[in-house]
């Protein structure tokens, strides 16, 4: 099944990337893909998109 996503206003200003079927915010590195830019949203979208970012399941954890 393929993945779709799209992005959505956060806050003022702000966006986040987020996976269509199951609503939640992309993690890229472990790194949620929120708070960003409408720039940076739309580069991030672009990139998933094209296969250049692929999406990881868990959460980085800080030291």
């Amino acid at each position: 099944m393929e993945r779709r996503y799209a992005i959505r206003r956060v806050k003022d200003g702000l966006w986040e990337v987020y996976d269509i079927d199951s609503d939640k915010v992309v993690l890229v590195g472990g790194v949620a893909l929120t708070n960003l830019l409408d720039e940076e949203a739309l580069d991030a979208l672009e990139l998933l998109k094209g296969g250049y970012l692929t999406p990881s399941q868990t959460k980085k954890i800080k030291p």
